[in-house]
């Protein structure tokens, strides 16, 4: 048995019993019934799942990879969370390759924010930071015309702080500035809020040089504004 069917089945017998259709039915309606759930809430599908892989060999990359599209691919929203979680735990020895394989297809599959934000914190943030040369991919997410993959470009570098690539960000944000699609709005203005907090001047220039920037990334950026202006 390969390791990968190995955590496949391990995550399915530690979450299917765990359901709960009284939660099930109001947590596919958070995301708008892209997925159906089991009802495993998070932190009793994240203890559950600790404990089911604890014993098991751990994934080199590329049976992290198979057991990923493994899960993705099974119905319920929890387990492709599981694949998130898998990625977040092993994510330090991932190489820039695993951002195309699996990441890529991941993102575009069963596509809704709470997976491709998941996706992003766990994956995309860290590989892109430990390894430059990803900026070339990111580049490419940004020009698909794939609105998850764009998204996922213009945020992934959230979490730097002052590592932030000030320059890179905001030419990121540039050919989105008045982009009105909710989703790529939402990760301009969240990018912008959050570059407040270290690059307050670049920030107010930004929102200054783009009077048509839509208005829901220049309400978030204008939140990180008037937030990093009190003392």
């Amino acid at each position: 048995m390969s390791l990968a069917v190995t955590y496949l089945m391990a995550t399915r017998e530690a979450l299917e019993p765990l359901g709960d259709p009284d939660n099930a039915a109001p947590m596919a309606s958070y995301i708008k019934d892209v997925s159906p759930f089991l009802g495993v809430k998070t932190p009793d599908r994240r203890a559950a799942l600790k404990a089911a892989w604890r014993p098991l060999p751990r994934l080199d990359e590329k049976s992290l990879a198979r057991t990923c599209l493994e899960l993705w691919a099974l119905d319920e929203r929890e387990y492709q969370y599981a694949a998130c979680d898998l990625i977040d735990r092993e994510h330090r020895q991932l190489s820039a390759e695993f951002l195309v394989v699996p990441v890529e297809t991941l993102i575009t599959a069963k596509s809704w924010w709470d997976t491709v934000d998941s996706l992003g914190s766990a994956a995309v943030s860290p590989i892109t930071m430990r390894e430059p040369a990803t900026t070339e991919l990111m580049w490419r997410w940004l020009r698909s015309d794939n609105i998850w993959l764009i998204r996922a470009a213009l945020q992934h570098q959230r979490g730097r702080k002052a590592d932030t690539d000030f320059p890179l960000l905001y030419a990121m944000c540039e050919p989105y500035a008045q982009e009105r699609q909710f989703f790529i709005a939402k990760a301009i203005g969240w990018a912008l809020r959050d570059a407040t907090r270290w690059d307050r001047q670049g920030v107010q220039e930004f929102v200054d040089a783009h009077p048509g920037l839509s208005s829901v990334a220049r309400r978030e950026a204008i939140r990180g504004l008037d937030r990093s202006a009190l003392p």
